[in-house]
């Protein structure tokens, strides 16, 4: 449902002028009301990054990551397992900064 309203009666309830606000009432409604703007929120990008670690995606990954270092080759970490290693790192990382 619409309702219909006159422009003079909006001009009335808003106690403006089809010109706008005058200065001196632009100034009263400042310091009732405080400037028109947003409030800007500050949050933390590494927080944000982290949170999209948070999944069970990337909770795989990372335990296939250790696994792959600690069960290789009987503890010892060669090259392949380091290249094992690094790409599931990776490949955790790429999947949630996309």
């Amino acid at each position: 449902m619409q309702e219909h309203i006159p422009v003079e009666e909006v001009f009335k309830l808003l106690k403006c002028t089809k010109d706008g606000l005058t200065s001196a009432e632009g100034e009263k409604r400042l310091q009732i009301f405080g400037p028109n703007k947003l409030e800007e929120k500050t949050d933390s990008k590494f927080l944000k990054f982290l949170g999209f670690m948070w999944n069970p995606l990337s909770w795989v990954m990372e335990a296939a990551a250790v696994m792959a270092i600690a069960l290789a080759n009987g503890g010892v970490i060669t090259t392949q397992t380091f290249c094992i290693f690094l790409s599931l790192f990776l490949c955790s990382f790429l999947a949630v900064s996309l």
